[in-house]
């Protein structure tokens, strides 16, 4: 029996350093632990707007302890579809600033950037609006046929060099006959601008024009049989 003791001792011995070294933690040299820092940004820097395609100096501050945190490299992460900025990384000053420059996506829509530092981040935002009207399309159908006295709606849409939707654009009407509900309206949020027109009692086919300073205009036939 104690020839047996002697024997099972050292294996007991090596199994316990090997489980005492098994649970070691993973915050070693190897795979040091985040810095708890703080990331923030000024309310001017936090929610933006401006025009699709427009370059925005962009700053975030970063504090350990309340204290401003020089040298400390800042990572930056654009959401999909939201835009470039001029590096992925950079540092902070001796103030805690850190600084790029992030050009907004022609897509007019809420663009979102990330800056982080250790396990701190924030989030800023830039609501990109469209460019100034390149062209005008029609919404509804370029030829309609009703009866004679009906009327239709008719509607166009006026876009930016990329195609997103403009309002605020104002638009006029004229037609070779019959009538207008209006002279003019103006595009909505959905770049929309709309008219009712009314053929007269006896049969005639119509064209209605659209047209929108500095675009071409459009025209729609309408036929009332």
């Amino acid at each position: 029996m104690r020839r047996l003791l002697q024997i099972a001792l050292p294996f007991l011995a090596v199994a316990a350093c090997s489980s005492d070294n098994g649970s070691s933690g993973g915050t070693g040299p190897g795979n040091p632990p985040a810095t708890a820092y703080s990331v923030s940004a000024d309310s001017s820097f936090l929610d933006r707007t401006a025009l699709i395609g427009t370059s925005l100096d962009t700053k975030v501050h970063v504090e350990l302890g309340g204290q401003p945190s020089a040298n400390v490299t800042v990572s930056w992460f654009t959401a999909v579809g939201s835009g470039a900025t001029s590096a992925k990384t950079s540092t902070t000053d001796a103030s805690g600033n850190a600084s790029i420059t992030w050009t907004l996506s022609d897509t007019a829509h809420v663009n979102t950037l990330t800056a982080t530092a250790g396990t701190g981040s924030v989030n800023l935002t830039a609501t990109s609006t469209p460019g100034p009207p390149s062209a005008i399309a029609r919404a509804t159908a370029d030829s309609t046929l009703l009866v004679a006295g009906a009327s239709t709606l008719l509607s166009v849409r006026v876009v930016d060099a990329f195609g997103n939707r403009v309002s605020g654009v104002q638009v006029s009407w004229s037609s070779t006959g019959g009538s207008l509900s209006t002279q003019s309206s103006t595009t909505g949020s959905a770049g929309n601008a709309d008219v009712v027109f009314m053929t007269a009692p006896a049969p005639a086919t119509y064209s209605v024009m659209a047209t929108a300073p500095g675009l071409s205009a459009i025209s729609f036939k309408v036929v009332g049989f």
